[in-house]
């Protein structure tokens, strides 16, 4: 009966090992190679009976190539960015310049050559391309302009967000000029077109890719651009930050979340906020990703215009 592997270190990784961190923790090859170990893929392995972490395959990864930097998708999934969640994730992108080697050639990722010009950052440990050159990257491979506009306002979020209360002194992470100048100055890349037509449609302030969806909805539907979570004072002294608003108008717009029913603390809030609009004849529009079907569009377009016309009126319901 074959003996038992001995114990891994405690600070060894929980899913995937490479073998240049196990030959540093001081493990034999035939140690990685145990029972309790499953080849990964070369310099990989992964403890059997478990589904590789993401960051810790990125770790590992890393590991076997100190001279790379995580790119595209896999860069902008680290920053946070807003991206279409359809259909699986590629394995991960590592780019590499020509001076420290050329494209990665790996069957664990999707290899690139870096530009020498690139910035690179560390970011939660790792070496990672710029938010702004990550932008660049994403032109090419997003399926949309509207994708790559959502993907370009989450590099905007404003500091006092959602995401800023989260990730403190992480927000914004790019500034609208600093992705202006980067697209004017590297003038070869793929899908260039796509990033000239999404920078007008970028904006600052904006919480969720949700609210971008929404803005970019009314304003091809022929609606003046409304101001994004503006700062605004109702006529008692109340200050209220709506997604999406008309000030001269008084009218507004919220998209619901999920949090927004869930959370008993904000759903009070929500009463309390919307009790104090009607007050001072604010027309407020609350929405949910139902406006993102073909009939919810439909009626959520059909309602803002007559809001529009309510306001411009000047009745109010």
């Amino acid at each position: 009966m074959p003996s038992r592997p001995t114990p891994l270190p405690d600070d060894a990784p929980q899913t995937v090992l490479s073998t240049r961190r196990a030959k540093r923790m001081g493990l034999s090859r035939s140690r990685t190679r145990a029972s309790d170990m499953d080849q990964l893929g070369r310099g990989l392995r992964l403890r059997a009976g478990t589904v590789p972490d993401e960051f810790e395959l990125l770790t590992a990864l890393q590991e076997l190539y100190p001279q790379a930097v995580f790119s595209h998708e896999t860069a902008a999934r680290l920053w946070g960015m807003w991206l279409p969640s359809n259909g699986p994730r590629p394995r991960p992108h590592l780019s590499r310049t020509r001076s420290r080697g050329g494209t990665v050639r790996s069957p664990h990722a999707i290899g690139h050559e870096l530009s020498d010009a690139a910035p690179v950052l560390e970011h939660r440990g790792l070496r990672v391309t710029s938010p702004a050159w990550t932008w660049t990257d994403l032109a090419h491979p997003l399926p949309t302009v509207h994708d790559l506009v959502a993907a370009g306002d989450s590099l905007l979020q404003r500091q006092d967000g959602p995401s800023g209360q989260r990730h403190v002194g992480m927000h914004p992470l790019s500034q609208l000029d600093d992705l202006h100048r980067l697209v004017s100055t590297r003038r070869r890349f793929r899908g260039r077109r796509a990033a000239l037509d999404a920078l007008p449609l970028l904006v600052e302030n904006v919480d969720s890719a949700a609210e971008t969806s929404t803005r970019l909805m009314v304003v091809e539907a022929g609606f003046p651009p409304p101001l994004v979570n503006p700062q605004l004072r109702l006529d008692d002294g109340t200050w209220f930050r709506p997604d999406l608003a008309w000030p001269d108008l008084k009218i507004c717009i919220e998209y619901e979340g999920d949090h927004h029913r869930t959370d008993r603390d904000q759903f009070r809030r929500d009463i309390s906020r919307d009790r104090r609009m009607r007050v001072n004849g604010w027309i407020q529009l609350r929405v949910t990703g139902a406006i993102f079907t073909h009939y919810g569009q439909q009626q959520f377009l059909k309602d803002l215009r007559a809001a529009f016309r309510q306001a411009e009126s000047g009745s109010r319901p």
